[in-house]
C-alpha cells in the first residue's frame, strides 16, 4: 500500500500528461488523415485536442512543482546571502500556495455552476461540468503539491528525490591514489 502511495507521489502527474500527449498527437494525426486522405473531416478532434492540452497545462503545473522546475528568475538569489535565499524560497512557496488555493477555490464554484446548469458542450455533447473536474482535479494537486513543497522546506528528509543527493561522494584521492582526508588526519 505504502509503495503504491510513493509510486502515485512520484509518478502520477507524469503519466496522465504522457496519456493527454498521446491523446492530442493520435486525434490531431487522425484530423489530418481524415481531412487530407478521406476528405471527410471530424467536427469533434480540435475541441478533444483543446481541451486534452487545457486539462494538460494545469497537471504540468503540479508536476512542476513536485519536481521543483519552474520557471523563475535566480538572478537576485544568488546574489543575496544564503539565509535571505531560503527565505526568498519560502517566501514564494508560500505565495504560490495561497495563489493555487484562491484559483481551487474559483474552479471549485464554477464546477459547481456547471454541474447545477447541466450545461453541455456543443461540439462533444456532454456536460462541461466533466471536462471542468478535472481542471479542478489538476488544481488541488497543485495545492497538495505546494503543501509538499512546504513540508519538504522545512523537513528536507521527508522528500525522497533528495534523500539519494544526500549520500556522500567518496572522498577525492589525490594523483597518488592516497586519501588526501586520511593523510590531514595523521598530521
Amino acid at each position: 500500500m505504502i509503495t503504491a502511495v510513493k509510486w502515485l507521489d512520484k509518478n502520477f502527474e507524469k503519466y496522465i500528461l504522457v496519456f493527454l500527449l498521446i491523446v492530442i498527437t493520435g486525434i490531431l494525426s487522425l484530423q489530418v488523415v481524415m481531412r487530407f486522405i478521406f476528405n471527410s473531416p471530424t467536427f469533434w478532434s480540435d475541441r478533444v485536442a483543446q481541451l486534452s492540452l487545457v486539462i494538460s497545462t494545469f497537471f504540468s503545473i503540479s508536476y512542476c512543482i513536485r519536481r521543483g522546475s519552474s520557471l523563475k528568475i535566480d538572478l537576485l538569489v544568488k546574489a543575496v546571502p544564503e539565509q535571505v535565499a531560503k527565505a526568498i524560497s519560502l517566501l514564494v512557496k508560500v505565495i504560490l500556495l495561497a495563489f493555487f488555493s484562491l484559483l481551487c477555490a474559483a474552479s471549485w464554484g464554477t464546477l459547481s455552476q456547471y454541474i447545477e446548469r447541466g450545461t453541455t458542450d456543443a461540439a462533444l455533447g456532454i456536460p462541461i461540468a466533466s471536462l471542468y473536474v478535472l481542471v479542478f482535479i489538476g488544481l488541488v494537486l497543485t495545492v497538495i503539491r505546494c503543501v509538499q513543497a512546504l513540508v519538504f522546506e522545512f523537513f528536507p528528509e521527508k522528500n525522497p528525490e533528495v534523500l539519494g543527493k544526500i549520500i556522500t561522494a567518496p572522498p577525492a584521492a589525490d594523483d597518488d591514489g592516497d586519501n588526501k582526508d586520511a593523510a590531514a588526519e595523521n598530521k
